[in-house]
């Protein structure tokens, strides 16, 4: 169960929720109004805030914003109440940090799924990848979104190892877990050579990794991944195939190719010419990016540079 701290000034369904929450077994602490919302959730520490938006004084969108830009809170899961119940007055909630959001007047079953979906989202979030122990793609769209709402500059580089299943065809299901970890290890390691500590290293699934970095950062990880990839790369191979610069495997139609030792298709989206909104946003650039690094016998990178806004 949680402990949630609720934002409502109207105290009579503020009670009702309160109700219902404890009944279900929660720790509910109710604030009505936006001033000293903050300073309680300093104090409590809630692992999920419920945060109606039209508050008197101190507005739920300005509490959101303040939870997402401070370093002990900023995790927290918030759920926002709206009267409004407009998409435009959602997606500004949402743009401002906010997880989800409810508009009134709303059932208490209602309220019970969104609770349970956010609670879903954090653990999800705290679930890394058995295999390479790296986050989820669900954990690092969410920290894009808070980094996003707290206005840091930020550059998001989609990884994808090229000729992957190539090598996976000849080696097998061990070799796939050997060049997964590799990777998974080169990534965390290569930060902490560099001294970037302010990173965010995810693994989306079979070879499609994302790293998030402050945008003076990306330049020169993407520099040192590049050299450090393709040197150490060979490793996997034998002595034979790393000489000769391919793998033999078998295509589509059953014919013996050559393939290239696997190199890195990198895509980099950053927030120096764009005001990304969301996440989905970035990651709509992000593949795109990713398809324009073509690796010729060396690992590629792509930045987009559009002025464009999302």
């Amino acid at each position: 169960m949680s402990r949630i701290l609720l934002v409502d000034d109207d105290t009579d369904l503020a009670e009702l929720v309160q109700t219902k929450l404890t009944a279900e077994g929660h720790s509910v602490e109710v604030r009505h109004s936006g001033e000293g919302a903050f300073e309680a959730a300093k104090q409590i520490k809630p692992e999920l805030v419920i945060l109606d938006i039209m508050l008197p004084k101190v507005t739920g969108y300005q509490i959101c914003r303040r939870l997402r830009k401070d370093p002990e809170l900023y995790r927290v899961g918030i759920l926002i109440l709206t009267a409004l119940g407009e998409e435009p007055e959602m997606q500004h909630g949402l743009e401002q940090g906010a997880d989800d959001y409810l508009a009134k007047p709303f059932r208490l079953d209602t309220l019970m799924e969104k609770i349970g979906a956010l609670q879903s989202l954090q653990e999800a979030v705290a679930r890394p990848n058995p295999l390479t122990t790296l986050p989820s793609t669900d954990a690092i769209k969410r920290e894009i979104n808070h980094r996003l709402a707290r206005g840091v500059a930020i550059a998001a580089c989609y990884l994808g190892v090229v000729d992957f299943k190539a090598y996976c065809a000849v080696y097998g299901k061990d070799g796939q877990e050997k060049a997964l970890k590799f990777m998974a290890s080169t990534l965390v390691k290569l930060t902490r050579e560099m001294g970037i500590y302010e990173c965010y290293i995810a693994h989306l699934g079979g070879e499609h990794f994302v790293v998030m970095l402050n945008l003076d950062d990306y330049e020169g990880y993407c520099r040192g991944l590049v050299e450090t990839f393709d040197t150490q790369v060979k490793q996997l191979y034998s002595t034979a195939e790393s000489n000769q610069g391919y793998i033999e495997a078998l295509d589509k139609t059953g014919k013996k190719s050559k393939y290239p030792l696997m190199t890195l298709s990198i895509g980099v989206a950053h927030t120096q010419f764009r005001s990304y909104k969301s996440a989905k946003k970035m990651f709509e650039v992000l593949a795109q990016t990713r398809q324009k690094a073509k690796p010729d016998g060396k690992s590629s990178v792509f930045v987009d540079r559009r002025k464009t806004e999302r």
